[in-house]
């Protein structure tokens, strides 16, 4: 055997009291001890710590000590943390349902679109982008959403209007 091998043997028998439970075992790691130096040495060591060891007195730990330790201890998450899937879950479930039910109703605007006056989805859409009124005139800058305006047209209609003044999109001439 190898001297890393009787290491654990080594350990117990640096104990006074040591007393193998198999005398062969303890015939063996005498030759050992016999024939290498190493092992002789470090059994010595062991011995001395142990004897230290023992003799050392109990400290007695002042009222609070823990409380004050722990107060201390700062906890780090581990980036391991992060990927909880149950911490994600809880934490985006109240987005996915605001999502969720916005899709449903655009889906279900989409499906049966209803007249700006009727107060569907699409309505309000076109209200809050061009702000039609009830006669269906829209402010001058609704050309900017025309495909059929041209650079000239749109210029002039820009600057010649008043912000709040309205024109039909028919008035494009």
């Amino acid at each position: 055997m190898s001297c890393k091998e009787w290491l654990p043997a080594l350990l117990q028998a640096a104990d006074d009291g040591w007393t193998a439970s198999d005398p062969i075992e303890r015939g063996r790691l005498a030759e050992h001890l016999d024939r290498c130096a190493a092992c002789r040495q470090a059994l010595a060591e062991q011995r001395v710590v142990r004897q230290a060891l023992a003799a050392r007195t109990d400290a007695v730990v002042p009222a609070g000590f823990a409380a004050r330790v722990l107060a201390d201890v700062r906890v780090v998450p581990h980036w391991m943390e992060l990927l909880h899937w149950r911490t994600w879950t809880y934490r985006l479930a109240p987005v996915a349902a605001a999502l969720l039910l916005m899709a449903g109703l655009a889906v279900r605007s989409a499906a049966d679109p209803t007249p700006a006056d009727a107060g569907g989805v699409a309505g309000l859409v076109d209200v809050w982008t061009y702000g039609a009124s009830e006669n269906g005139a829209l402010p001058a800058y609704a050309l900017l959403g025309e495909d059929n305006v041209n650079g000239d047209l749109l210029l002039e209609t820009i600057l010649s209007t008043a912000p709040d003044e309205t024109l039909e999109l028919g008035d494009q001439s």
